[in-house]
């Protein structure tokens, strides 16, 4: 007999109620091996079409995030093998939110900031590095407000903020990420609630074990 437990890894999130596909609990494993950090989605619900479900959330992971498939068909990881768990577990909530009669798209790196009304623009610099600047009325007083979203850009993902330029950010894997940079963006104004919800969601119970889900 199959362990369902084998090879999973550590939890790192859990949507404990999956919207979208009878309201299955459905998580998010991580696990190091010897190519880097690998990410496996499972439930141990036994519905029919949860296959398929779970299909769907690894293609968005993989369109919103820049991920790639896996060594297992459940599992996805960074191109770069690094672990970035706090982005990770971000992209994985998205994923569970996208509307399955939609197909994901790959974000874009630029936002429309309300609270500015500025256009933000996060460009890369190489080996991991990008820069926001902003472009509209009140452009040239615009530092603060750059600084701010560099800050949230950088608690989501993992990111190490350059100290020397207040725009500025970089990943220690020392690559691009231009997909989950701008899935990031978009988050980054609404910080202090993403970041609540993730910890709403690590209070939420445990995934039920094989046997108790139908």
């Amino acid at each position: 007999m199959v362990d369902p437990f084998a090879d999973l890894g550590t939890r790192i999130e859990l949507v404990s109620t999956d919207k979208h596909f009878r309201d299955v609990s459905i998580a998010l494993y991580a696990r190091e091996d010897a190519v880097g950090w690998c990410f496996r989605v499972r439930s141990f619900a036994g519905y029919d079409g949860l296959g398929e479900r779970i299909a769907y959330i690894l293609d968005a992971m993989m369109t919103l995030g820049g991920m790639a498939r896996g060594n297992a068909e459940d599992t996805v990881r960074f191109p770069c093998g690094g672990e970035h768990l706090s982005a990770v577990r971000r992209l994985f909530l998205q994923a569970c939110k996208e509307k399955p009669e939609t197909a994901p798209e790959t974000p874009v790196l630029s936002l429309a900031d309300k609270k500015s009304e500025l256009t933000v623009t996060a460009t890369a610099k190489g080996q991991g590095a990008y820069e926001l600047s902003a472009t509209g009325a009140g452009a040239a007083q615009a530092e603060r407000r750059l600084t701010a979203l560099r800050n949230a850009v950088v608690k989501l993902a993992d990111a190490q903020a350059d100290e020397a330029v207040g725009q500025r950010f970089s990943f220690a894997c020392g690559q691009d990420h231009d997909a989950m940079v701008g899935m990031l963006l978009q988050a980054a104004p609404n910080v202090r609630s993403v970041m609540r919800e993730q910890e709403m969601n690590a209070a939420k119970g445990v995934l039920a074990a094989p046997g108790s889900q139908e």
